[in-house]
């Protein structure tokens, strides 16, 4: 991406209100990256995030919120500007959520700290669940694909080719990647820490169904994954590319190393590594 650094600010800010998503990550990253990372410093300290992470969560937040008409002589200092109120408002959440997690702490104090294998399994089929309920489209899909690779590396089709037919850029990709792996371990420590997921009564169903096909959960994913596929826009450049890389049986997965957990779900080691999985995933 080292090409915008040759281009003015004007055509430079005309190829981020353009849309192009690969500008706009540099723009974060690089062209701005100083100035942010002051802002960091004033607002950001006590986060749990560090700077690199909250620059990909704020390129998901501008992308997801849309990236208002700018006038070129305001839009620096307007990204500066959202910036530190990202930063203060994810503060904020972070507080509240640490509050909580303290009290749940505080409240169970003294139990044991394993888990007995049917809550581990509770926890991670509810995650699952809640996952599919509160995610859109496209990344549930990226979800399911996330799950299906960890549970079998055999099968792999390259991001950047998954990211063209998702109609992404491969940088926008891999942060949206990244973005659900992080939710998801929310998810399963939210649960750890005490607290419910408020799942509706068709995810309560979904929970139970993944709870008793345990021992089938891959093909039970495969099945919600196909699902998920049939809901988002680029179904047929992704089907189409299914069959480019598949020889006949449907490959669909990323390259990430294996598990393989298909033939052998044995939840009290799956729980941890896929935990350890989402934590240390880029």
């Amino acid at each position: 991406m080292d090409q915008y650094d040759a281009l003015s600010a004007s055509a430079y800010y005309d190829e981020v209100v353009s849309g192009n998503t690969e500008a706009l990550y540099y723009l974060l990253k690089k062209r701005m990256g100083k100035a942010l990372g002051k802002v960091y410093e004033l607002y950001g300290f006590g986060l749990s995030d560090d700077f690199e992470d909250t620059i990909d969560e704020f390129f998901l937040y501008l992308y997801d919120n849309g990236l208002p008409i700018q006038d070129q002589r305001t839009f620096f200092s307007w990204t500066i500007a959202t910036y530190r109120n990202f930063l203060i408002n994810k503060s904020k959440k972070e507080m509240r959520k640490k509050e909580l997690m303290e009290h749940m702490r505080q409240s169970s104090k003294g139990e044991e700290c394993g888990l007995p294998n049917e809550t581990m399994m509770l926890f991670l089929a509810s995650a699952i669940a809640y996952a599919d309920q509160r995610f859109t489209p496209r990344n549930r899909f990226v979800f399911y694909r996330m799950l299906l690779s960890f549970l079998d590396h055999g099968k792999a089709i390259p991001q950047e080719a998954m990211a063209r037919a998702l109609d992404m850029s491969p940088v926008m990709y891999r942060v949206s990647t990244k973005r659900q792996k992080d939710r998801f371990l929310e998810f399963i420590t939210m649960q750890e820490s005490g607290a419910a997921l408020d799942l509706d009564a068709d995810h309560v169903l979904m929970r139970d169904r993944i709870i008793d096909a345990f021992e089938g959960m891959y093909e039970l994913l495969t099945e919600y994954y196909d699902k998920s596929l049939e809901a988002i826009p680029n179904a047929k450049s992704i089907q189409s590319l299914r069959l480019d890389y598949s020889h006949g049986d449907g490959m669909m997965h990323e390259d990430i190393p294996p598990y393989g957990y298909v033939n052998n779900m044995d939840i009290s080691k799956l729980y941890p590594d896929i935990k350890r999985y989402l934590a240390v995933s880029g």
